[in-house]
């Protein structure tokens, strides 16, 4: 405990208490008294189960320290030394309840470095000291605090023939001494030796020292100097700044290029994480509740420049249903290979490629694009999210749907194209992902039918291909992306139940679009759970529909035989009240100057926020009862 820092080298039996019977931050289901029995010491120690059989192994073990002032008082009103020293010499039973000055000075002569050592800390200076030194001087003193003949009257013993008896009651407390000494000389007055290489000066030596200095090595011409120095911010003077100044004298070159300042782990609140408070995070039972990908990729997408992570359980489970989506979208490409026929292509530019193939291999080398430029300027929280991105809500939410249309009722030729693109796809993605999710991708890396190595560490790692950037492709399938996401909140906003389909006509903002939307017809009406779709330039808003507006596009939805409107038209009515009774409650708050200016700043913050998006969403609200009522009168 004392080389842990948990206690000081003069300690109190509450200390020890608190500490020894707490929970423990790494053994949450333990003491930290089991966690000393059973990883530390690998034995049970009988004697600090109770407080009474801990109070006697320290009574038997440490010396005791008699404590004569109440904490707080000021130094100038601190018992003298005398009385402290005579009372150590008895609770540690150097000498007798009573005694005579020769006893006192006999027993002193024996210990005085050690209660010159102790009380030096104890008291900040020691008074008095001439006293233990003479004899006759010292029986005066005994028998002036015998009979109170002395400053502030002070009596500290009784006195019967010349021989003195403690008086106990002046001690307050019993604290407890960790006795270190030297060995040879039995001296406390220990001095560390200043004649030596201390940690930062040799770890100053680490670029070059590692690499066979000050021997003219093939590993020091080779690997001297180094690229990247990664380290905590804590110690850049430490152990950075030396490393620069030793680099520079001794190799008369910098001994690196780039130094990378890593994110302090705090906990979800922003606080340091600390043993005593038991907010600590252990990496081990986060891996084994999670997986070791999913921990690793929180840290990865936390680590920003410049910010702490802020790290909670909640974010580590989050990236393990990422890790889910990958594997159960490698799993619909994998099956779908088992169970198709169609021809594979391992060079991707010699297929015939849809719409929706050139869109995702446009986005696929944007990714990459990215990806590299984040890696290269030490952004690796840009590094993992931007793959995140790109393949949750473009491989994943996009691509997968459009690849079902293909798969499950095309031509041989449309099969070829989708499963060639998704397997190209998920290559590169694994590969991309490999650094920071190394398990779950090398596992779903190997069942991919091409591979250029053995092993996805010494795998090519993705390098952005012009030839596979189609920019006029990518733009109209972002614009048919837009028009699908407007009719699916379109249905949302009315009510109109997932499994159920409706009729829809699409007006086209040209020719050319109108076209791409026919192409692209089976996978638009898959997504958007249409029924009949009628697409032409020159459609005209039909009776019982509502609109979803797009960029490029109208889309004129029919309600009315989806969804009963007078129902509908009750329900948001009852709802818009409800948002409406809420904004009324938000405004009466952020109207109170009480609430403004005494509220933290935060919670006055989110407050607004609130109250903006329930303006929005009563805006809202109030459009779709119009359309309701538009439809209703037709």
């Amino acid at each position: 405990m004392y080389g842990d820092t948990r206690i000081g080298q003069i300690f109190s039996l509450e200390e020890v208490e608190s500490y020894l019977y707490s929970q423990n931050f790494n053994q949450p289901d333990k003491t930290n008294l089991e966690f000393y029995e059973k990883v530390v010491f690998n034995t049970e120690i009988p004697e600090l189960k109770t407080k009474d059989t801990l109070k006697q192994f320290l009574d038997e073990n440490y010396t005791k320290v008699p404590v004569m002032n109440p904490d707080g008082i000021e130094d100038k009103e601190k018992i003298g030394f005398v009385p402290h020293a005579v009372f150590f010499l008895y609770v540690n039973g150097l000498i007798g309840k009573t005694f005579d000055e020769n006893d006192v000075y006999q027993a002193y002569q024996k210990h005085k470095d050690k209660i010159k050592f102790i009380y030096d800390s104890v008291l900040k200076g020691i008074k008095k000291e001439e006293i233990l030194e003479d004899k006759e001087k010292l029986k005066k003193w005994l028998f002036d605090h015998a009979y109170g003949n002395c400053k502030n009257g002070r009596i500290f013993f009784s006195e019967m023939q010349e021989k003195f008896s403690i008086i106990e009651d002046h001690i307050r407390e019993i604290r407890y001494y960790i006795d270190l000494s030297c060995k040879k000389c039995k001296s406390h007055n220990l001095k560390q030796e200043e004649d030596v290489l201390d940690t930062w000066f040799s770890s100053a030596l680490w670029p070059f020292g590692t690499l066979g200095w000050p021997e003219n090595t093939p590993d020091l011409k080779n690997f001297y100097p180094t690229s990247l120095l990664v380290t905590g911010f804590d110690i850049i003077f430490f152990w950075v700044a030396r490393m620069i100044m030793m680099g520079m004298h001794f190799m008369k070159e910098k001994p690196f290029s780039d130094v990378y300042i890593h994110a302090l782990v705090r906990d979800e609140k922003g606080e340091k994480m600390s043993k005593t408070k038991g907010n600590v995070i252990d990496p081990l039972d986060m891996v084994e509740k999670y997986g070791a990908d999913s921990l690793r990729f929180t840290l990865a997408a936390l680590a920003a420049q410049g910010r702490d992570i802020r790290l909670s359980e909640k974010r580590i489970e989050g990236y393990k249903h990422f890790a889910n989506k990958i594997w159960n979208a490698s799993k619909y490409v994998l099956t779908n290979l088992e169970n198709n026929q169609a021809k594979l292509f391992e060079d991707i530019k010699s297929v015939n490629l849809s719409y929706e193939d050139k869109w995702v291999l446009t986005r696929l080398q944007e990714c990459i694009r990215d990806a590299h430029r984040a890696m290269e300027e030490y952004r690796y929280n840009d590094y993992a999210n931007t793959i995140y991105d790109f393949f949750w809500h473009e491989y994943c939410d996009w691509y997968l749907e459009f690849s079902k249309e293909r798969i499950y009722k095309g031509t041989d030729e449309d099969k070829s194209a989708a499963l060639t693109t998704l397997v190209y796809v998920l290559d590169k993605s694994m590969r991309l992902l490999h650094p920071v999710m190394p398990f779950i991708t090398e596992e779903i890396w190997q069942n991919l039918p091409f591979k250029d190595a053995p092993y996805l560490p010494v795998a090519q790692f993705p390098q952005v291909d012009e030839r596979l950037i189609f920019e006029e492709e990518k733009n109209i399938v972002e614009g048919i992306k837009e028009l699908i996401s407007s009719i699916r909140n379109a249905r949302a906003d009315f009510g109109i139940p997932p499994s159920k389909k409706v009729d829809v006509y699409i007006k086209p903002s040209s020719p050319e679009l109108e076209e791409t939307i026919k192409a692209m017809e089976p996978s638009i009406k898959l997504l958007a759970k249409i029924d009949n779709l009628l697409v032409g330039t020159d459609i005209e808003r039909p009776a019982n529909t509502v609109v979803a507006v797009s960029k490029d596009a109208e889309a004129f939805i029919d309600i009315a035989g989806s969804i009963d409107v007078e129902k509908e038209l009750e329900r948001q009515e009852k709802l818009l009240k409800d948002v409406e009774k809420s904004i009324s409650i938000s405004e009466k708050k952020l109207s109170n100057e009480n609430f403004v200016k005494k509220a933290p700043p935060h919670v006055v913050e989110k407050e607004k926020t609130l109250y903006q998006q329930l303006k929005e969403k009563a805006e809202k609200i109030k459009q779709v009862i119009q359309a309701l009522k538009e439809v209703r009168a037709s």
